[in-house]
Parts: C-alpha cells; structure tokens; sequence
C-alpha cells in the first residue's frame, strides 16, 4: 500500500513539472492567480514605405500591456484584459534611405514576448525622359521564355532578380505597356527548384521599384469600377509559382504583374485552373519555359486605379509553355509546346480541355508577334517550327 502511494505521488510530481508554461503566484489576498508568458502575432512584416496600419493579436492570461520602442509606430490600445485581436498597429510613412525597425513587447504578470517589425525605405525612383526610358527598350538578354521584343514599339522590357538556395537567378521579366499600364506579357522559367515550398502567399501588395508611382497603376485595394465593374487584381505570373523565399514570393504581388480581370469566373475559375496545370507540367520537366500575356488592344473597357488612374481591361489572355526534358521520347529534341487563348468573359465551368489548345504557331498568328524566338539558339530553324507547329491536343502527355 505504502509503495503504491508513493509511485502515485511520484506520478503527480511528474505530471505538474511537465506543465511549465503555467505558474502559479498569490495574490494580496492569497488568492492563486494562474499565469503565462504571453504571445504576439504580427501578420504583415515588413511592411512597404506607406503610412499604414493593422490588426495584431495578443494572447495573454490576465492583464497585459503593450509599447514601440520607436515613435513612428504606435499601438492602440496599450493595454487590457486576456486574449484580444482588435489591436491596431499604425505606422506613419518612411521618407528616409533606409529600412528601418521597432520592436514592440507585450507584458504581463506572467512574463514578456517582443516582436521586431520593420518598414522597408522608399523606393528610389529612377529618372526618365518623356515617361518612357526606365527600361530597356528591347531585351538584351537571350532566355528561351522570351517573346519577341522591339526597340521601335511602345513598350519597354524589366526584369527582377532573385536568390533560390543563396543562387543568384531570374524571377520574371515583363513587357510594360504605359499607355494601358499592364505588362504585356509576363515571361519566367518554371520548374520544382523555382516554385518552392518555404513560404506561403505574402499578400505583399506594393509598387514595382522599377517604376514611378506615375506610371504604374496603385493597386494596395483592388481596382475601381471604372466604366466596366468592379474588377480583380489578377496575377500574370501566379504567386504559387513563386514560393522559394518572402522575396521572390513578394515580387509577384508588385502592381506591374497585375491586370483587371473578372474574378469568380475568370480569375479564380478557369485561369486558376490553367495555371495549376502549368505548375504540374513544370514539376514533370526539366525545365517548363513560360509566358503569359494580356491582349489590351481593342478594349473600350477600363477600371481605375487607387489614384484614380485609368487601367485598361484587356479583351483576352494567353498562355504559351515551352517543355524541356533531355530524356524525352516525344516532341523534337527534348522540346514540346502547348498554348492557350481565352477571351476574358464569364466562363460557366473551371474545366480546361485539350480542345482549348492550339499550337504556339497559331497563337503567334492571333497575337501578331513571335513566341519564344531564341529558341533557335538551342535547336535548327526547321526544328524549331516542327516545335511550334505541332499541335498539342494530339500529343497525350499534356493531358
């Protein structure tokens, strides 16, 4: 009996020394009062260099309190009773060169937790002639995701950079038209090493450094009605095709990447779908060469932007892919292609059928410029035709 009760009593010992987020304290009146550190969750951080603000949460057992280490960020309320998530973090606009931070520390009796927040510095905005002239007015580089470009029309070519495992490579480039402020068309190479896992979907919304404010739309809520309804902040390279790091996840949130498009059955309809069988095609290949445009022209259609500004509603969409696979027994050299136009209206399904294919060949037609013109830098101009010709609702690998 004796030793039964003391491995009992071992056994409580135990139990209560496995609980040490928790601890106990008396009161003035002797009253237990139960404790814990509290927690502090920041959603958005960091923050773009507008003025701006919030809801954060703390979770806290009793009373807790609430202070900035810095005066540009304030916290309302500073203080109150158990869990809350109506706290509001507010922030005033950094005109200064360089990032900077605060860090803000909630306390109560049961001990403190701090969160450093920062706010990126102002972009620098580079200088121009008569609004063109921040770009280049044709590409100067030769990869195989590349349309053609022109340094007689009116668009301009950019491209961001990022780091994938500490390696230096690129995100996407971009065509931008300044007249209907969407880019033409998105371009990027896509395969498993690329798209990633680490991060989730930033919602970075913010503007494009490469750009003045000026001359691209300002997109932090979505687009006004324009003369055409409200419309989405539709994506051209997909924030899920960009998932290897916050940065290269951000960069796809930047307002250049984005065009007016019709949501529930559009955007996050029969696009989405699209996009997520280019995502499957990327992980079965090499490499999976991609550009995805708008077609603006033709458009009476506008919406406006958060400045007023008017964007034009493009009419149509595209999609090209260009397969890479050394191993490959099918298509010409290793190379495949597959395309896609759908005309922006309302879709009744999500559904995407070989049947809305065609060959890149018939898409350069219908756009009335080349897709993938480097590509006879890898293959022989009569193989490289074969490639653009072929027609991919006959080749059952895409489906």
């Amino acid at each position: 009996m004796i030793l039964r009760r003391y491995i009992a009593n071992c056994l409580a010992l135990a139990a209560l020394l496995s609980l040490p987020v928790l601890a106990v304290s008396c009161g003035d009146s002797g009253k237990e009062i139960h404790t814990a550190p509290p927690t502090i969750t920041i959603r958005t951080n960091p923050a773009d260099h507008q003025g701006g603000s919030q809801f954060i949460e703390v979770v806290s057992v009793g009373d807790w309190s609430i202070v900035s280490s810095e005066s540009w960020l304030s916290v309302t309320p500073s203080s109150g009773s158990s869990s809350s998530n109506t706290i509001v973090l507010a922030w005033t606009e950094n005109t200064g060169e360089e990032d900077r931070s605060a860090t803000i520390t909630v306390t109560n009796q049961g001990g403190s937790a701090s969160v450093k927040f920062t706010q990126n510095k102002k972009p620098v905005i580079p200088s121009g002639g008569d609004g063109r002239g921040y770009g280049d007015a044709a590409a100067k580089v030769r990869w195989l995701e590349l349309p053609e470009t022109s340094a007689t029309d009116p668009y301009e070519f950019f491209t961001h950079d990022m780091e994938v495992l500490s390696v230096k490579t690129r995100n996407y480039s971009f065509y931008w038209d300044y007249d209907n402020l969407v880019a033409k068309w998105v371009a990027y190479p896509l395969c498993g090493w690329n798209i990633g896992s680490s991060v989730k979907r930033t919602d970075a919304w913010n503007l494009d450094p490469l750009l003045p404010v000026d001359k691209q739309p300002v997109l932090y809520s979505t687009y006004g009605d324009g003369n055409t309804g409200w419309r989405a902040r539709g994506h051209q390279i997909a924030s899920a095709d960009r998932l290897t790091s916050y940065a290269s996840n951000s960069m796809t949130f930047y307002f250049t990447n984005m065009t007016p498009q019709i949501n529930d059955t559009f955007n996050s309809s029969v696009w989405a779908t699209l996009e997520g069988m280019v995502r499957n095609w990327a992980y079965k290949s090499d490499t999976l060469y991609v550009v995805t445009g708008c077609v603006p022209e033709g458009s009476t259609q506008y919406c406006t932007d958060n400045l007023g500004k008017k964007v034009t509603v493009p009419v149509g969409y595209f999609k090209a892919v260009l397969r890479y696979q050394k191993s490959s027994t099918i298509g010409y050299s290793g190379y495949m292609g597959c395309a896609f136009y759908m005309e922006h209206k309302n879709y009744s399904g999500s559904a995407v059928s070989k049947s809305m294919s065609m060959s890149i060949s018939d898409l350069e037609k219908k756009l009335g410029y080349g897709l993938f013109v480097n590509l006879t830098d890898k293959v022989d101009a009569v193989t490289a035709k074969k490639i653009k010709d072929e027609n991919p609702s006959t080749v059952s690998w895409w489906w």
